[in-house]
C-alpha cells in the first residue's frame, strides 16, 4: 500500500528556532559576486569506515564540478554562484558499494579567525530535475591550536537535508568547532548515481555566506541547558515515576498545572539531588496519577505541555512505523524514492537473485538479514502483544501489514540450501538495470547466526499469522524448520577470527552472541512444533552464557558483580559501543526459564538475569537523576591491544571513567572512535531490564528502562527529543539517502573527545545523528514488553480492589456474576488487592498480563525477609496469609537449604511464619533465591543477597 510518509510540525523543530534567533552581530563571508577565492574538488570513491584504522579521502587530479556566476537564481545582490556537476563518474561504482566519491566546492580563506562569531549562514537553491531527495556536506578546515578536519572526522563537518527547487536558508552554529586559523570552507555532494527519471547532471546555486553571533544551543555536559526543564517530551505513563530535572532555576518549590483545566494540580518543594556527574533541581510528581495534559512551571520558566497516560508512548510507535515504511527498499514511497534498487543482486554459483525489498539499515541504502530480521522480530512481538490484549485494532493492522513486508523479504532471499543473502552496503541510487556500471552485487553465504535469526521470525510469524493466512503461515513455519536444519549443521564450522574489535569498535569474538540466538530460535521452534531436539538444543546453549559471567566479587575497591567477558575464558570484559546486543543474553535465559520451569539448571539461568539486572541498576546510579544506563567497565591495559592508530585515544578515554580500583574504570559512555552514540547500547540494555524485570517480578528493572526511553525523548541535559518529529526541539539528523524522516533515531548522544559526559553538537553528522534501523527497532522492541499499563484478570466473588501503596489511590472492579471473572487494566506500581475482606500485595509492571486468584478460599498472600550473617548463614522467614493447605518449595543458587519444603495450614484471618535455615555455599559469590507457593511459578518471590553486603 502505498501512502503518504508523515510530516513534522516545523514550528516544534529546533530548526525552526533556530532561523528565528536573533543575531547579533554579523560579517559577510561571500556575496557571491565573483570567483576569487572559489575552487572545485573531487574525491575518489570513500571506504566502508573501519573504525581499527586513520582513513583520509584525498582530491584526484582533475575536478568534475564546474563554477560560475549565474543570474538565472539569485537571492541577493547581483549573482549566486553556481555549482554543476555530474550525479556519478565514469566506470563502474566501487565493489564496496559505495558512491563514486564527492563533487564539490572549497572557498579559500587565509587563516582567518572566526572565533568572534558562532555561526555559519548561507542560502542554497538545488536544482536537481526528477530528485526525490537532495543532501549536501560542509567542512571546514582550520590550521590553528586544534587542526581540522580532526582524528575521527566528523568534528568541523555537517550534513544538510535541502528541499530541491527552492531557497533554504541553512545556519549552523559552529560553537564548539575549533576556528582560530581557518583555511577553507567546502560545500560537497556526495556522487551517488541517480534513480530512474532523476537527472544526471544537477546544479546548486550558492548566495550570501555571512558569519553571526548568536546566543549558542547547549551542547556538552551534564547540567540542564539554563531555563529549561529537562523531561521526556512525549509525556509519562500513568503508574510510571515522574521526574524532571533543572539547574540554576530561581525557584523553591514547582507546579504541575493542568492544562485542561488550568487547575495547579500540586505545588511541591525542589529536591537538589548530588551523584557522581553533579548536582541538581529534581521536580518529583510520581504521586499524580490522573490523565490529562500537564505543564511544569518554577521560577520564570515553564514547561511546554506533556502528557500523563496509559498510551503517551502509543504515537511513538505510529512515528516507527512510518520511519521502517520510509526506509523500505524496493518500492516506491513518496517524496523519498521510486520503486528501486532492482539490480541489486546475490550471486550464489550460477544462480542470482534481486535482493531489493525488506529495509535499508541507516542514512545510506545498506540492506543486511540482521537488521531486517531484528525489525521483523520487534514487529512481531508488538503485534502479539496488541492481539493478545485486543488493543487498537487499527495500530495492530498497521504493524502486521510492517511485520509481513519484513517476513516476506526474509522468506524469499534464500537459496533453499543454507545459502542466502546476508549483507552488502550501499550508497548508490540505481538505475534498475542489471548489467551496467551501478548495480550492487553480493555474495550469498552459508552462516548459522543468520540462519538461526531467519528460523527465529519464520517460526514466530508462522504462529502470528496462523489464524490470519494459513497458508502463509505453514510455508513460513516449514522455510523455519529448514534454516534451523541449516544453522544447526554449521555450528561446527563456526571460527573465532584474529581480530579482538569489529570495524565499528565493538567487542568481536563474543562467544554468547550465536548460543543466546540459538535458544531463541530453538524455543520458537520447540513452541511452534513440540518437537524435543529443538528444546534440547536450547537448553544445551546456556552454559556458554552464564559461565562468562562475572559471578565472584573482584578485589576492587568499589566490586561489581553480574557484567559479561567476551568468552568463558574471561579475558576480555564485554564492550559494546556502536550496535549493542546485549538484550539476546537475558532474553535468552528469561525465555529458558520461561519454556522450561521444572529444567534442574532453572536457577541458574534465573541467577544470571537476576545479575546482570542488578549490575545495570547498580551502575545507573552514578548518572542520577537521570539513571542512564552505564557503558562497560574497562581496564587501563587494555589500550595495548588495541590498533596503533587508536591506542593513545582508547587509553586516554578509559583513564577519564570512574575509578573501581585495581585499575578497572567505568564508563558512562563507551570507549568509542568514529562509531559513537549511546541508544544502540541503552536501548538493548534496557530490553534487557524489561526482560528480567518480568522473570523476577522487579518494578526497579522495568523503571530504569523507562527512564532510557526518557533519556532519548527529552529527559536529558539538552531538554530535546532525539527522535525526529516528536516532541519537541528535534534537531536535523544525518540522512543524506532518504530525506528527513518522521520517527527515525539517530544511533544517538555522543561524548567529546576523551570525556565521559554527553555531547550533542549541532552539526549532523555520522554516527551519532546518522539515522539507523537499531535504535528505532530497539525503541519498538521495547515498548513491546512495557509500554502501557498491567492487563489483569482472574476470578473472584466480590468486587476486587486495587490500592496503590504510596498514594493509597484504588482501581474497583466487579466480575462477571455467572463466571467470577474479572479484567482491567492497572499502572504499574505496588498494590495491596483486597476481596471479601482478603488482601494480598502484588506487583504489577507496566505492560504485563496478569491472572489473579482473589476468591476468598483460595486467595494467599506471603511476605519474605532475610538475615544474612557474616559467617554466610541465611535466613529466610515466610509470612503467610489465607485459608487452605499450602506448600513452599524454595529453589536455590549459591546457598543450601536443609530442606526445600514447607506445608501450612493457613486459616482466615490470622497470619503463619515460618524460617528456611542454610549457608551460602561460596561467600564470594551472591546467593539467589526463589519461593514458589503452590506450583505456581507465576507467584514466585525472590530474594537475593550477599555475604558483604550490608
Amino acid at each position: 500500500m502505498v501512502r503518504e510518509p508523515m510530516k513534522i510540525t516545523f514550528e516544534d523543530s529546533a530548526m525552526y528556532r533556530w532561523l528565528n534567533k536573533k543575531v547579533y552581530n554579523k560579517r559577510t563571508l561571500d556575496d557571491m559576486e565573483n570567483l576569487d577565492n572559489w575552487r572545485t574538488f573531487t574525491t575518489s570513491g570513500a571506504a566502508i569506515v573501519d573504525a581499527r584504522k586513520i582513513q583520509k579521502s584525498k582530491d584526484s587530479s582533475a575536478s568534475v564540478a564546474t563554477i560560475g556566476l549565474s543570474k538565472e537564481f539569485v537571492h541577493e545582490g547581483n549573482t549566486s554562484l553556481l555549482m554543476t556537476t555530474p550525479t556519478s563518474l565514469a566506470g563502474p561504482g566501487p565493489k564496496n558499494g559505495r558512491g563514486w566519491g564527492k563533487s564539490g566546492i572549497r572557498r579559500i580563506f587565509n587563516g582567518e579567525d572566526w572565533t568572534a562569531y558562532n555561526r555559519v549562514s548561507i542560502w542554497i537553491y538545488p536544482d536537481l530535475p526528477g530528485f526525490y531527495t537532495t543532501a549536501l556536506d560542509c567542512q571546514i578546515s582550520n590550521d590553528g591550536k586544534v587542526k581540522l578536519p580532526a582524528l575521527f572526522g566528523q568534528e568541523g563537518q555537517t550534513s544538510l537535508v535541502l528541499k530541491n527547487h527552492q531557497w533554504n536558508h541553512v545556519v549552523w552554529e559552529i560553537g564548539n568547532v575549533e576556528r582560530d586559523k581557518i583555511t577553507s570552507f567546502e560545500i560537497s555532494y556526495g556522487l551517488s548515481g541517480s534513480y530512474p527519471g532523476e537527472a544526471n547532471q544537477i546544479k546548486f546555486y550558492f548566495d550570501q555566506m555571512e558569519l553571526e553571533k548568536v546566543d549558542p544551543d547547549k551542547v556538552e555536559g551534564w547540567d540542564v541547558w539554563k531555563g529549561r526543564i529537562s523531561l521526556p517530551h512525549t509525556g509519562y505513563q500513568t503508574g510510571a515515576q515522574k521526574s524532571a530535572i533543572a539547574n540554576d532555576i530561581d525557584a523553591t518549590e514547582f507546579k504541575l498545572v493542568n492544562t485542561d483545566n488550568g487547575d495547579v494540580v500540586l505545588t511541591k518543594p525542589i529536591e537538589k539531588v548530588t551523584s557522581h556527574i553533579g548536582s541538581f533541581q529534581v521536580m518529583d510528581f510520581s504521586e499524580i496519577r490522573t490523565p490529562g495534559n500537564y505543564v511544569l512551571e518554577a521560577g520564570d520558566v515553564t514547561t511546554r505541555p506533556f502528557r500523563i497516560n496509559d498510551d503517551v508512548y502509543e504515537r511513538t510507535v505510529w512515528k516507527a512505523l512510518n520511519f521502517f515504511y520510509a526506509e523500505r527498499c524496493g518500492t516506491e514511497i513518496p517524496g523519498v524514492h521510486p520503486k528501486e534498487h532492482m539490480d541489486w543482486i546475490c550471486t550464489h554459483g550460477n544462480k542470482q537473485m534481486a535482493v531489493n525489498g525488506g529495509w535499508h539499515d541507516a542514512g545510506d541504502f545498506t540492506l543486511s538479514l540482521e537488521g531486517n530480521e531484528e525489525i521483523t522480530y520487534s514487529l512481531l512481538s508488538m503485534a502479539e502483544k496488541l492481539h493478545s490484549r485486543d488493543e487498537d485494532p487499527k495500530l495492530y493492522k498497521r504493524v502486521m501489514e510492517e511485520a509481513k513486508w519484513g517476513l516476506d523479504w526474509i522468506l524469499r532471499t534464500r537459496f533453499g540450501d543454507g545459502y542466502r543473502y546476508v549483507s552488502s552496503n550501499s550508497s548508490r541510487r540505481t538505475d534498475n538495470i542489471v548489467g551496467n556500471d551501478d548495480d550492487i552485487g553480493s555474495v550469498a553465504q552459508n552462516n548459522p547466526m543468520t540462519n538461526f535469526e531467519a528460523a527465529t521470525v519464520e517460526a514466530i510469524g508462522s504462529r502470528v499469522f496462523k489464524d490470519i493466512d494459513p497458508d502463509f503461515a505453514k510455508f513460513a513455519l516449514e522455510t523455519a524448520e529448514s534454516d534451523w536444519k541449516f544453522a544447526a549443521e554449521g555450528l561446527s564450522n563456526v571460527k573465532p577470527t584474529k581480530d579482538l574489535f569489529r570495524g565499528n569498535f565493538d567487542s568481536n569474538n563474543v562467544e554468547d552472541e550465536l548460543p543466546s540466538q540459538v535458544i531463541l530460535s530453538s524455543i520458537a521452534m520447540w513452541k511452534a512444533t513440540g518437537e524435543k531436539k529443538y528444546a534440547d538444543m536450547a537448553t544445551s546453549q546456556a552454559p556458554t552464557i552464564i559461565n562468562a559471567q562475572q559471578r565472584k566479587r573482584p578485589d576492587w575497591e568499589t566490586p561489581l558483580t553480574g557484567f559479561f567477558y567476551t568468552s568463558t575464558e574471561k579475558d576480555r570484559i564485554l564492550h559494546y559501543c556502536h550496535r549493542g546486543r546485549e538484550q539476546a543474553p537475558t532474553m535468552a535465559l528469561t525465555a529458558l526459564c520461561d519454556a522450561f520451569p521444572d529444567d534442574h539448571n532453572w536457577m541458574k539461568w534465573y541467577s544470571s538475569v537476576a545479575l546482570y539486572s542488578e549490575y545495570l541498576k547498580t551502575i545507573s546510579k552514578y548518572s542520577a537523576p537521570y539513571y542512564l544506563n552505564g557503558s562497560s567497565v574497562y581496564i587501563d591495559t587494555e589500550y595495548k591491544h588495541v590498533p596503533e592508530s587508536r591506542s593513545e585515544s582508547f587509553r586516554r578515554q578509559v583513564l577519564k571513567g570512574i575509578p573501581l580500583g585495581k585499575g578497572h574504570y567505568l564508563r558512562t559512555f563507551a570507549v568509542w572512535m568514529d562509531y559513537r552514540g549511546d541508544f544502540g547500547t541503552i536501548l538493548p540494555q534496557a530490553q534487557a531490564l524489561a526482560s528480567a524485570g518480568s522473570l523476577r517480578g522487579d518494578l526497579a528493572s522495568t523503571q530504569l528502562s523507562e527512564h532510557q526511553l526518557e533519556w532519548i525523548i527529552g529527559r536529558n541535559p539538552f531538554a530535546e527529543s532525539t527522535m525526529y518529529g516528536e516532541g519537541y526541539d528535534f534537531t536535523p539528523l544525518y540522512t543524506p539517502s532518504s530525506g528527513d524522516i518522521v520517527g527515525a533515531l539517530p544511533v544517538g548522544i555522543e561524548s567529546k573527545g576523551d570525556d565521559d559526559a554527553p555531547y550533542w553538537p549541532i552539526q549532523a553528522m555520522w554516527t551519532y545523528k546518522e539515522i539507523w534501523v537499531h535504535p528505532v527497532t530497539n525503541w519498538v522492541w521495547l515498548l513491546s514488553a512495557i509500554e502501557g499499563s498491567a492487563m489483569v484478570e482472574g476470578q473472584a466473588t466480590a468486587p476486587v480492589v486495587f490500592k496503590e501503596v504510596k498514594t493509597q489511590q484504588t482501581i474497583t472492579v466487579s466480575p462477571d456474576g455467572s463466571t467470577g471473572h474479572f479484567k482491567t487494566m492497572v499502572p504499574e506500581g505496588e498494590y495491596v488487592v483486597i476481596s471479601n475482606g482478603r488482601e494480598q500485595k502484588q506487583t504489577f509492571l507496566p505492560g504485563a498480563s496478569y491472572h489473579l486468584e482473589c476468591r476468598s478460599s483460595q486467595l494467599l498472600s506471603y511476605e519474605l525477609t532475610k538475615e544474612v550473617s557474616a559467617k554466610g548463614e541465611v535466613t529466610i522467614k515466610l509470612t503467610a496469609q489465607g485459608s487452605g493447605n499450602h506448600h513452599f518449595n524454595i529453589r536455590t543458587d549459591n546457598v543450601t537449604f536443609a530442606s526445600a519444603a514447607k506445608e501450612l495450614n493457613l486459616k482466615a484471618g490470622n497470619a503463619v511464619s515460618f524460617e528456611w535455615h542454610g549457608h551460602v555455599t561460596s561467600d564470594d559469590t551472591p546467593w539467589v533465591a526463589v519461593v514458589v507457593p503452590d506450583d505456581n511459578l507465576s507467584q514466585r518471590k525472590e530474594v537475593r543477597g550477599a555475604v558483604w553486603e550490608k
